[in-house]
Parts: C-alpha cells; structure tokens; sequence
C-alpha cells in the first residue's frame, strides 16, 4: 500500500457536498476516478463510478451517508461502498489521511 495525494485541502468538498477527483497511481501508473465526500468532520473516498449504470457518483444528489448516482438514481452508502438495496453490491472505498498539505488515500 501506498499513500497518495488526492487534492489540497483548499479544495476540499464541504459539508454534504462531493468532488471527483482523477489520478493515476504514482507507482502502477493506474488511472482512478474517484469522489470524496466530506460528512461529519471527516472525509470519505469511493470510486466514482456507478456499478449498475456507469454514471457519476460526484454528480449525483448527497443524502448522507449516502450518494445518489447521477444515472438511475442507485443508493451506494459512500462510507461502506455498499448499494443500499443490494449488500452483496459494492464499490472500493479507500482509507483517508489528512496531512497539512492535502488529502491522502490508500491505494
């Protein structure tokens, strides 16, 4: 594992309100899209993309802890990553680190 920068703090989402953010991976080199999610003073990392239609997860409505998929409106638990009405449905979440110069993830 390895920790890698996502954004500055001064870019941070702020409460109830989500970010997508593009790296790719210093190491492997491993392109991700991912959507950070700032909700009771802490951040929340998932990937972005919506398992069931593809869409943005970033641009869908946040109704905490849970983000409504910009597509058809599937419920992934940003905290979990688990679809609501389906547990054995998933997306990767990732650990988060704030440091003074940004947010960190694990990877």
């Amino acid at each position: 594992m390895s920790d890698v920068k996502l954004i500055d703090l001064s870019e941070a989402p702020a409460e109830g309100e989500a970010k997508r953010v593009d790296i790719v991976h210093p190491l492997t080199e491993y392109p991700y899209r991912l959507s950070i999610y700032f909700y009771k003073n802490r951040y929340f990392v998932i990937t972005d993309t919506c398992k069931e239609c593809g869409a943005s997860l970033a641009l869908g409505e946040v109704r905490s802890p849970f983000v409504i998929c910009s597509g058809h409106e599937h419920p992934w638990n940003f905290k979990t990553g688990l679809l609501k009405y389906d547990r054995t449905n998933s997306l990767p979440v990732y650990r988060v680190h704030v440091r003074d110069d940004g947010i960190y993830i694990e990877i």
